[in-house]
């Protein structure tokens, strides 16, 4: 439970939402194909409810638009990983270390400049004495390399008093008081907020600590080694030094700075001067291709190592967050986005549990009690069955495959709305089509589709629809009797061009001389299943009292010719 941040498993409550659990779960080859999953994933946030009835709803939505980027940079950093074996070369080894040393000390920048200020406003907020805070920044100074370049000792007194002192530091947005807007009231009952801002509290000093150790040797990284090894970290490290948007939080913590290193000295300056500046490898064209290889080739396997000399009180002090790294990540996390992590709040595995199930909730409340107020003056007697193209399912698919697949759902009222596509039952046709033809129709559709050429759009839609046609048409009287009754060759021709134009890179099943086939799955919602089965058992009956009626009405014809005959 600890290191859910970390899996990238990302809970986050709304007073409207309650609870919006998401997995950015990655099976993709393209870095677009990561960004529409993320913008698949963003889309059922945006479209759940509508934006104008959450409190303050732009600075919501943006600040969780926000972390969804932030995440989504890690996944296309791994996925950089994977796909890329270069190297990186340099004149000398002088060039290589200066240039991992510069990456290394941003991120030491990064994590010294946001947690001193955060360990300001915590100390305030919980009304620390002056000297109660004179101990701590003394203690977390005390933790610092003697070697540190970016600030100095006294500077570092220096500012941690400046900041205790300057009343804007009060106003900063950290983690916690973003409870108020984000999570449910009942969720933020759970821990009072004194509580919250002392864990928070503590986990910066880590944040602090785990920064001041490294003494500027690229070769031993001391505590910063975990950070480092962090695609979640090292993705924002990367965008910073790029001087590309990196999805933080926007004010004053973020200045702007990155760090530069020349004969092991190094100093924080603004983006442009480093980037004309920082050394470059051999046959560097693009910096931020050139990190994103530093963090692949090295980074990635950072281990903690301390040099010959370091101190041994030093290496005892940073022992007591050896437990709790991925919280001390998790903190510096949400810091830079400002969207609260639970795991910093708590350790306690129950209470993490309560979080999710108060949310859920939450959730549960919010909805009936929507849905009453909406249908309280409506008079319902039955909910007709509905049948519609499960857009999401299909992108999912063709995100996992490369391959189109077309999904319908039948539903039946609100609760089969909430249905997961697992609990549903399926039915499954092909749409078989010849590979040559399917491979012409698929660089033909995208043409037509690029060049507006409506006259062949048209052409090849008739094409395919015939298709379609052939082996719709065999099943499509049994079909009918589990869904509604329509004719449905135009809507599949329909979806069939669309995600031929959605998929980027196309994976065919088969090969030359053989027949490719296209799955099409109807998914019965529970209710909607036992609508379809009381409607047939209701036809059944309405056939064998039709029958009965008919026999009775022939008995009593017989009858009567008979009392005639008399």
């Amino acid at each position: 439970m600890r290191a859910l941040c970390l899996k990238k498993f990302i809970v986050i409550t709304l007073p409207i939402l309650a609870a919006l659990v998401f997995c950015l779960e990655v099976n993709a080859r393209t870095n677009s194909t990561l960004e529409n999953q993320g913008d698949l994933i963003f889309l059922n946030l945006k479209e759940s409810k509508e934006k104008s009835r959450v409190k303050n709803s732009d600075y919501n939505f943006a600040l969780i638009d926000n972390y969804r980027k932030f995440y989504l940079e890690d996944e296309k950093l791994e996925y950089f990983c994977r796909e890329n074996s270069s190297k990186l070369r340099f004149k000398n080894i002088f060039e290589r270390d200066e240039f991992y040393r510069s990456i290394v000390a941003t991120l030491q920048y990064k994590m010294i400049n946001y947690s001193m200020q955060a360990i300001a406003h915590y100390a305030k907020k919980l009304q620390f004495e002056s000297d109660q805070y004179d101990n701590l920044v003394n203690g977390l100074i005390g933790s610092c390399s003697k070697n540190l370049t970016l600030f100095s000792h006294r500077l570092l007194k220096h500012l941690f008093t400046k900041y205790y002192s300057d009343s804007s530091i009060d106003k900063l947005r950290l983690p916690y008081s973003q409870r108020e807007n984000l999570f449910a009231s009942n969720v933020n009952e759970i821990q009072s907020e004194n509580e919250v801002v002392v864990n928070e509290l503590y986990y910066t000093t880590g944040v602090f600590s785990y920064a001041c150790s490294w003494g500027g040797q690229e070769k031993y990284l001391r505590n910063l080694a975990p950070f480092l090894s962090s695609s979640l970290v090292m993705s924002y490290i990367v965008r910073e030094i790029s001087a590309l948007d990196s999805h933080v939080y926007k004010d004053q913590l973020n200045d702007g700075k990155v760090a530069n290193c020349r004969n092991q000295i190094c100093r924080p300056y603004k983006k442009a001067k480093v980037q004309k500046e920082i050394v470059r490898p051999i046959g560097s064209s693009n910096l931020n291709f050139d990190l994103k290889v530093a963090y692949c080739d090295n980074f990635k396997f950072a281990s903690k190592k301390f040099s010959p000399s370091a101190n041994d009180s030093l290496k005892n002090q940073l022992k007591k967050f050896e437990k709790d790294e991925n919280i001390v990540i998790a903190q510096f996390v949400s810091l830079l986005t400002r969207v609260p992590e639970f795991n910093v709040w708590t350790q306690d595995s129950k209470t993490i549990k309560r979080y999710v199930s108060v949310s859920n909730d939450s959730f549960w409340d919010y909805w009936a009690k929507d849905l009453l107020e909406k249908n309280s003056n409506k008079l319902a007697y039955e909910e007709a069955l509905s049948m519609k193209l499960d857009v999401k399912t299909s992108n999912d698919s063709i995100l996992r495959h490369g391959y189109p697949e077309v999904n319908f759902v039948v539903l039946n009222g609100e609760f089969d709305k909430a249905t997961n596509i697992d609990n549903m039952v399926s039915l499954k046709f092909g749409i078989e089509i010849p590979h040559n033809d399917f491979m012409w129709l698929y660089r033909n559709i995208r043409s037509a589709k690029t060049f507006d050429d409506k006259e062949k759009s048209k052409e090849l839609k008739e094409r395919l629809s015939l298709y379609v046609a052939n082996d719709y048409n065999k099943i499509k009287e049994t079909l009918n009797q589990f869904s509604v009754d329509a004719d449905l060759t135009t809507v599949i021709t329909d979806e069939l061009i669309r995600q031929f134009n959605y998929i980027e890179f196309l994976r065919p099943k088969s090969s030359h001389g053989t027949r490719e086939k296209i799955d099409v799955r109807v998914n019965i919602a529970p209710f909607a299943l036992v609508a379809i089965r009381n409607k047939r058992i209701i036809s059944e009956l309405s056939e064998r009292d039709l029958k009965n009626i008919k026999s009775l009405e022939v008995l009593n014809n017989i009858e009567s010719m008979a009392e005639k005959a008399k």
